[in-house]
């Protein structure tokens, strides 16, 4: 018999094994690069004692060798009642310095919508974590984050604020649980961002902040996150840590660090908070992000048991050293500095150095440095570890080794034949090795948790040179208050002035994509850096910075024009050369017309004899209108600004319905096309048919947006489409302009933008313009730089609330990102003030809810009394109450010497701080005197003084006693959960918002 032929099959099995090997090496390859992925450093925000309150101040710092120790300061606590020299007495301390940042209890509450009543409950450690954070953010070039699989992992150790301040049972609140819990303190920088990584706070003492970075590093090349923030904080308001210190013997009685010195006698605490962003190297180099350095890999280990629970392990150092080597893939031979944890202690120092030789050997000749920043202003504690990092990161950047204060002499104590290091006393230029920088950072816990990085330096920039292709650029400002926007001018304008170094453009992108764009706008258009300064300079002048509105919508009113004038030669020509969106639009237009006219479009517009007649011709000039218009339509959209409705007479009402959707841009040219040829004829009867079949055949849909007709002058409902005879009558009948603009202010529009070569509308609006809150704007002006007259536009727009896609308004040009200042606070006190015996003896214990707080409304009948003014009434009342609510509290801490928060009109009451218990007594109280209910939803959700007052006027009028008003629009989770809350009694209700979660 014969064998069957089993080759086929064999082939086919061999290829799908090999097909399946190749995927799993592929996979395995992947992998093995996500687990030693590198990671980028792409932003950094710090505050450390010695006035660092950024990288540029801190950098002033370390380069200047400045010690930042200095006495206690009277506000923390009686310097003089705890110290005692000498051997560490019993509830004593043996120094009487340490490293304190200033200002302590200020705090911009308002910037990150916390309510006063909150942010006085709220220990110092989350408001640093809070501003730091959001600095290390913008250095990063992160504007808003919500949403984004971002982490956030955050050391803390300490909570001095609380221990002190919340002693009696009766001062506990729900703000004073939540605002001195330590998971609170990475949870409340998620929540107040909306991030959806990864939130850890971390406690491994000394180590904390260090292990953080480690760990979001390692969250990173997981995939839990795409970016994260890490690093720490510490502050120091009680004596009791350093009393205890004292009694260890590791207090400097001096207050120096003298680092690996020989008369080396202890640490001296310090404060502060240092944040880093960090990205994948791959997300960041595809992304454009700066990359200030890398992280090539590191470690973390345990001492164990050591000599003693706080003793470290010099075996546990040498293993973590050479973990870290081997997780980074970087040879010791390449590591030229290690900035030390370094605490001066006779027993750590010794033990550090020793490890740290072994690990890192060197030839003489090739020494590499050692050195370590709690020499400049002590140990941060859980801020150290990432204080020594921004410290590396900087200097890489600078490609330069700060001086090591306070050493003199190498301890002898230490078991070294001959130090592989020398330690720099003096600023010393970082030579590369073999080309690279890498520097190796410590940081050991008391617990015994250590932890050791490798961080090079990152990949140099593409070196391009100014992009001049557009010869103005806007420079968008803007603050959550009007003393906030002139302290941010003011910073811009010393970067701006004379020593600029960044392009105008690049200062300007830099500002206008990397920061969060609030209420209080000024926006300045500008050529250079020392035009931008002296248009600041001008605005500074005012008596009052512009206020976003409300109502930022844009109604787009087209021009129109039958014959000739409307367009000159040449108009547009600059747009056209350096606006790629506008190019490509008009180059569109071209290419669909050339069929129709008898010259080229570009000809027409950009003729090359200057006493071209061709837009003296209404067959020529209106195509040539049309597309201009359509060309700006399309070149806003790409900055972001949409139209909410348009309105347009003559043609420019054919590119009004175009914009709306009505028509396609192919239907709208041929009938502007057959619209223009029977003006040139006259609008004879063989012109009218032709316009009339070109009507009839092109095909239209009901409008997307609201469309008015300037015919009507009304608007065009939402299901029916202009007929045929519709622009018949439209091209021989006068426009009703002003009715449409009244159409338009009917739907609640405020912004007006003219499309068009000139601004001849502007008369109209103002003529309609009776409550003064009508605003206007021209794309382009006769007689003026193209480019001027639109980027002033889009200024004016920008300062009247729309918002601008400022990312996409420079995604044509090579832009660098640049340093431009931080969001600036407004800080205020913010401070639980532990109450004296005799003002003790006389709060009130009154266990009242929050709506007791509250300033009375008018009541039901008092109000319904009122003739006129109804509204202002009762929106004054309750903006006084809601302010109230927002700051005075209620009960045995009501803090009745507060000036409570002033609340406008149309400020959302979640961006004020307002919680839900402050809406529930707020909800009581109307309900208790005016006779209405509303639910909590109602005053969440969207709510506003303007909004509440509306709906509580509403059902006042409908005669309603206790019916409840219809909740503004929710996310389903949400409105599920405050049903949820509106069924349960008042005190369950009360004690689970209580909770939290």
């Amino acid at each position: 018999m014969s064998q069957p032929d089993t080759t086929g099959t064999l082939s086919s099995t061999l290829k799908r094994a090999l097909a399946a090997i190749d995927r799993l090496q592929r996979e395995l390859e992947e992998a093995r690069r996500g687990r030693f992925e590198p990671i980028a450093v792409v932003g950094v925000g710090c505050r450390f004692p010695g006035g660092v309150v950024d990288a540029d101040s801190y950098w002033k710092l370390l380069e200047g060798g400045v010690d930042a120790i200095r006495e206690v300061p009277p506000d923390r606590w009686d310097v003089d009642a705890f110290y005692e020299a000498g051997a560490g007495r019993p509830g004593k301390m043996t120094t009487r310095w340490g490293g304190f940042l200033d200002d302590m209890d200020q705090f911009d509450a308002a910037f990150f919508g916390i309510s006063p009543r909150e942010a006085e409950a709220m220990d110092p450690n989350q408001r640093l974590v809070l501003e730091v954070a959001w600095e290390a953010l913008e250095h990063a070039g992160y504007a808003r984050m919500a949403g984004s699989r971002t982490g956030v992992f955050v050391g803390v150790i300490g909570s001095d604020y609380g221990i002190q301040r919340f002693t009696d049972p009766d001062d506990v609140t729900p703000y004073a649980v939540t605002g001195n819990a330590h998971s609170i303190v990475s949870g409340r920088l998620a929540y107040l961002l909306d991030l959806r990584g990864p939130a850890v706070s971390v406690d491994t003492a000394c180590s904390s902040s260090l292990v953080s970075v480690h760990l979001a590093c390692q969250s990173l090349r997981s995939g839990e996150c795409d970016l994260a923030l890490a690093g720490g904080v510490n502050v120091i308001l009680s004596p009791l840590a350093t009393v205890g210190f004292s009694q260890f013997g590791m207090m400097s009685p001096d207050g120096r660090c003298r680092t690996f010195d020989a008369a080396a006698n202890g640490f001296v605490r310090g404060e502060g908070c240092g944040m880093v962003v960090l990205k994948r190297l791959s997300d960041a180099l595809a992304g454009g992000d700066d990359v200030l350095a890398v992280i090539r890999g590191g470690a973390v280990n345990q001492d164990g048991r050591s000599t003693g629970l706080t003793a470290p392990n010099v075996l546990s150092q040498r293993e973590l050293l050479h973990s870290a080597l081997g997780a980074s893939g970087v040879e010791a031979g390449l590591v030229s500095y290690v900035e030390a944890h370094g605490t001066a202690t006779t027993l750590g120092d010794p033990i550090e150095m020793e490890a740290l030789a072994e690990a890192y050997p060197a030839a003489p000749g090739s020494e590499w440095h050692l050195g370590s920043v709690k020499t400049n202003f002590g140990h941060l504690e859980a801020a150290a570890g990432v204080a020594g990092l921004i410290k590396v990161i900087l200097a890489l950047r600078h490609r330069a080794i700060p001086p090591h204060l306070h050493f003199e002499r190498l301890n002898p104590n230490a078991d070294l034949e001959r130090p592989p290091f020398t330690v720099p006393t003096r600023l010393t230029q970082w030579a590369p090795r073999d080309g690279r920088r890498v520097a190796g950072v410590s940081s050991f816990g008391l617990s015994g948790t250590n932890v050791h990085l490798i961080v090079e330096e990152g990949p140099a920039r593409p070196s391009v040179g100014e992009d001049t292709r557009r010869p103005l650029s806007v420079l968008a400002l803007s603050a959550r208050s009007d003393a906030g926007l002139r302290t941010l001018i003011a910073g811009h304008r010393e970067r701006l002035g004379h020593g600029a170094t960044a392009p105008a453009a690049d200062h300007c992108y830099s500002a206008n994509t990397g920061r969060v764009h609030f209420a209080h706008r000024l926006a300045v258009v500008g050529g250079s850096p020392q035009e931008l300064d002296l248009a600041l300079a001008r605005a500074l002048k005012s008596s009052a910075l512009p206020v976003e509105n409300r109502r930022p919508e844009v109604a787009f009113l087209f021009t129109g024009d039958d014959g000739e004038g409307a367009l000159n030669p040449g108009t547009a020509r600059d747009l056209y050369e350096a606006a790629p969106a506008f190019r490509e639009a008009l180059e569109h237009c071209d290419d669909l017309l050339r069929p129709e006219l008898e010259v080229p479009l570009l000809s027409i517009l950009f003729p090359a004899d200057p006493d071209a007649k061709h837009l003296r011709r209404p067959a020529l000039a209106q195509p040539a209108l049309f597309a201009v218009e359509y060309a700006l339509v399309e070149l806003w959209r790409s900055w972001g600004v949409e139209p909410a409705a348009v309105l347009g007479d003559g043609p420019g009402e054919i590119v009004a319905a175009c914009t709306a959707g009505v028509l396609s841009l192919e239907g709208a040219l041929r009938l502007t096309t057959a619209r223009a040829a029977a003006a040139e004829s006259a609008w004879d009867t063989a012109g009218l048919e032709s316009l009339r079949r070109a009507a009839t055949e092109i095909t239209q849909v009901p409008p997307r947006i609201p469309f008015v007709s300037s015919m009507s002058g009304t608007l065009l409902p939402w299901d029916a489409v202009p007929d045929a005879e519709h622009w018949i009558r439209q091209a021989r009948r006068p426009a009703r302009f002003a009715d449409g603009i009244s159409a338009l202010r009917d739907l609640g529009l405020v912004n007006f933008l003219e499309i068009g070569p000139d601004e001849t509308r502007r008369g109209l609006v103002e003529e309609a313009d009776s409550g003064g809150d009508l605003r206007y704007a021209s794309s382009l002006r006769a007689g003026q730089d193209d480019w001027r007259s639109i980027l002033h536009a889009l200024a004016g727009l920008y300062d009247h609330g729309v918002e601008v896609d400022w990312a996409g308004f420079d995604s044509s040009y090579v832009r660098t990102r640049v340093q431009v200042p931080h969001s600036p606070y407004v800080r205020s006190r913010h401070w639980y003030d532990l109450p004296s015996a005799a003002s003790a003896a006389v709060v009130s214990r009154d266990r009242t809810g929050p709506q007791e707080a509250l300033e009375p409304l008018l009541t039901r009948e008092t109000l319904l009394a009122v003739p006129e003014g109804r509204f202002d009434v009762l929106a004054g009342q309750l903006a006084r109450g809601v302010g109230a609510a927002l700051t005075l509290g209620s009960g045995p801490r009501r803090r009745t010497g507060a000036a409570a928060v002033e609340v406008g009109l149309d400020q959302p009451f979640l961006e004020l701080g307002l919680d839900s218990l402050m809406a529930m007594g707020l909800r009581n109280q109307i309900r208790t005197q005016l006779g209405v209910t509303l639910p909590i939803a109602t005053l969440l959700q969207g709510a506003s003084v303007r909004r509440v007052t509306e709906q509580i006027l509403e059902r006042l009028a409908a005669g309603e006693e206790t019916g409840p008003a219809a909740p503004p629009q929710a996310d389903d989770e949400t409105a599920a959960l405050l049903a949820d809350l509106e069924r349960l009694p008042e005190d369950e209700a009360r004690a689970l918002l209580s909770e939290g979660r």
